[in-house]
Formats: structure tokens, C-alpha cells, sequence
């Protein structure tokens, strides 16, 4: 009885057909049971399995599989979307990363030069009709000034020019001062350069100044602050120094990035904060430009043979101002690094500074001139040094 038993098994693990060993209704049992096994066992009795790793049949739910969030193939359509949009934007951003030359700090920038030049009128425009009224003329002591002070600093960087203010010419002399070329043909002489507009706003309350697009902008509220060239030089390389290096372009260029972001972000369901954009984004950005504009401008300064030392002296006097006005607000201020730490950092570029004004050939000239008039106003020319003394 064992005996048979077990040549019965032994057939029904082999797959062999039963032949009547069984009754009917075991034997389709018997022959169901092992088909199943054939189908699902990977054993040597029944027939190979692929399964691939990290589908439905895997276990464990592995990450990669269709349950995890970065199969695509779940992903719905606002997602897609998005994750698009995403990827596009970081290869848009990438693209437009460049090196601020003056600093080599990192940026993003999207705006030509080209299209600056197309600001820079726009701008124009814009500030005439803004201050129209309140400039002073061109021959006033103020305006005067200014003007000598801005000169030197875009001459001795090459910069460009100051545009020649608007004054009456004698009569029957026009033909004189008319120029039918093309801006880019003219030489440098009377403008083939970069040009700069100047404006000396009348009124005392504003202690500010700007530059952008190629437009200075001095109040007289600043006048009292910068005490003299060396101070008002300070101002202005300050403010030159934003210009040169693009802030308001980028500026615009990181309000793209906000404005996508936000976006992005009511896709998903995620509110956008303004307060939070410009606690995170908007003002450590300010104040990178300020401490960049800083430094430009101290060198551009002390190319111009005006005192270094006089930059960090009026940001002191412009944060005792500040303290003395208990607080008031004043536009120069506006978004600015403390004054304090301001001043710090740049007694530490003093160095620097006189090393690159020691460089400067005019400026070696320049003091070699004031050294001598120093010597015939003090005590009398020195016969042994009348060589010295020439003015060339």
C-alpha cells in the first residue's frame, strides 16, 4: 500500500498523467495543483519566473518602483507641469550666470547691454520731467562743483564723459558746435564715449544721491555731508560704483526669479509672502550691492587722486546724522549696511586704495604740484628745488 502510494506521488510531482489512478474528481484536483506550481514556482519542477525589481510584483515596495514620488509615470498633469517649468527655469538660470567684474561675485543677469542703452534714455527722460524745475543751471557754483568732482572720476577710470551742459552759445557761432555723424562715429573728444548726464536737484531736505543708466543724480541735502571734493568724491564713487556694476540691471533680473517662483509656488498650493521674499532675498541682496558698491567706489576715488581716507569719514558722519535725527529716515540709508560696519571695512581697503592711487601717474603729478605750492605759500621758493616747482 505504501508502495503505491508512493510511485502515485512520485508521478504527480513528476507531471505525469494519471491513467486512472484517481478518482476523476482528485485526479483534475491533483492536475490543477500542478499547473499552479509550474506558473509560480521558480524551482527546477516548474518553469522560470522574471520578475523585475521594484514592480508591483517586488517587495518591500522599493524606492524607483510605481509607488515612489519620482516615478513619472504617477505623477498627474499639474505635476508634470511644474516639473517642467522647474527644469527649464534652472537651465534658463544657469545659463545666465556671470562673474561681476570688478568683484568677480556670482550673479544672475539677464539684460543686455544693449537694451541698457535703451534704459539709460528712457531714465533720462524720465528724471528731466521729475526734477524739472528744481536742477540747477550748468554755470551755478554748486553745479560747477559737482561737475569737476564727476569728471575727474569717469575720465581717470575711462568711463566716459559728462554731456556738455545746456548752455547758450554766442549768436552765429551754432555751425561750430553742430555734429552731423553717428554717435558711434564721433571721437572720444566730444562724446564717441560712453556718455554720462548730470543732475544738481535743488533741495536741501533729500541727503541722497544715484547713479544708474547713465544718469548722476546729486541733491543738495548731500552737500553739507561730503564737507568737500574728497567727500563729495567718496558719494559719488559710491554711486558711479553701482552703476558700473549693473545693480539695477540685476536687480531687475532677481525680480524674474521672484516673480517665476511665485508661480511655481500657487501651482502648488503654496502661498507666496512678500514679507518673506524680501526678508530672504530682496535685502541680504541689497546690502551685497552696498558693500560691492563700496569698494568700487573707493578705488574709483582714489584713481582719481581724491583721499581714500575721506570714504569711511563721511559714512561716520552719515550714521551720526542719522543718530542725531533720532532715526529719521533717510534715503541714502535706505537698505544700507549699518554705517559703523560700513566704515570698517573700508579703513581695512586704506591700503589698497593708496596702492592704487601710488599707481596712478596723474595722481604722483597732482601731488608733487600741491607739495610745491605748499612750499612758495609757506616759506618761499628754494632755489635748490625752482626745478621742482614747474607746472606742467
Amino acid at each position: 500500500m505504501f508502495t503505491g502510494t508512493s510511485r502515485i506521488a512520485q508521478r504527480c510531482f513528476r507531471g505525469a498523467p494519471l491513467s486512472g489512478a484517481l478518482p476523476k474528481g482528485l485526479q483534475a484536483r491533483t492536475i490543477s495543483f500542478t499547473r499552479s506550481s509550474r506558473a509560480s514556482s521558480n524551482f527546477p519542477g516548474g518553469s522560470p519566473r522574471y520578475v523585475r525589481f521594484g514592480s508591483d510584483g517586488a517587495q518591500g515596495g522599493k524606492p524607483g518602483g510605481s509607488g515612489s514620488p519620482w516615478d513619472v509615470r504617477r505623477w498627474d498633469r499639474s505635476t508634470k507641469i511644474v516639473a517642467g517649468v522647474g527644469s527649464l527655469a534652472v537651465a534658463y538660470y544657469i545659463a545666465h550666470l556671470e562673474q561681476v567684474p570688478e568683484t568677480g561675485r556670482w550673479r544672475f543677469m539677464d539684460i543686455s547691454p544693449k537694451y541698457e542703452t535703451m534704459l539709460a534714455e528712457a531714465s533720462h527722460q524720465e528724471l528731466m520731467s521729475e526734477f524739472q524745475g528744481k536742477v540747477l543751471p550748468p554755470n551755478h557754483p554748486l553745479s560747477r562743483h559737482v561737475r569737476r568732482v564727476t569728471t575727474r572720476i569717469l575720465e581717470a577710470s575711462g568711463l566716459g564723459v559728462l554731456d556738455a551742459p545746456d548752455v547758450t552759445r554766442p549768436k552765429g557761432t551754432e555751425e561750430l558746435w553742430s555734429f552731423n555723424g553717428a554717435p558711434e562715429e564721433m571721437p572720444p573728444e566730444v562724446g564717441g564715449t560712453k556718455k554720462w548726464h548730470l543732475f544738481v536737484v535743488n533741495d536741501d531736505k533729500v541727503v541722497n544721491a544715484m547713479a544708474s543708466y547713465g544718469s548722476i543724480v546729486v541733491f543738495t541735502g548731500i552737500l553739507p555731508v561730503a564737507k568737500d571734493e574728497n567727500g563729495l568724491a567718496a558719494i559719488l564713487g559710491h554711486e558711479i560704483g553701482h552703476a558700473v556694476a549693473r545693480h539695477a540691471s540685476e536687480r531687475y533680473s532677481s525680480m524674474k526669479v521672484l516673480l517665476l517662483l511665485a508661480a511655481v509656488l500657487e501651482v502648488i498650493g503654496m502661498p507666496f509672502s512678500t514679507w518673506a521674499a524680501q526678508l530672504l532675498y530682496e535685502l541680504p541682496n541689497s546690502r551685497t550691492q552696498e558693500y560691492e558698491a563700496d569698494k568700487i567706489g573707493i578705488r574709483l576715488s582714489s584713481r582719481a587722486c581724491f583721499d581714500p581716507a575721506a570714504v569711511p569719514e563721511v559714512f561716520t558722519r552719515l550714521g551720526r546724522l542719522e543718530q542725531a535725527t533720532h532715526g529719521r529716515h533717510i534715503d541714502f540709508l535706505a537698505t544700507h549696511p549699518a554705517s559703523e560696519k560700513r566704515s570698517d571695512v573700508l579703513r581695512e581697503m586704506l591700503p589698497e586704495a593708496y596702492a592704487i592711487q601710488a599707481a596712478s601717474p596723474s595722481c604722483g603729478s597732482t601731488a608733487d604740484h600741491m607739495a610745491a605750492f605748499r612750499d612758495l605759500w609757506s616759506g618761499g621758493p628754494d632755489p635748490e628745488r625752482m626745478s621742482e616747482a614747474r607746472w606742467s
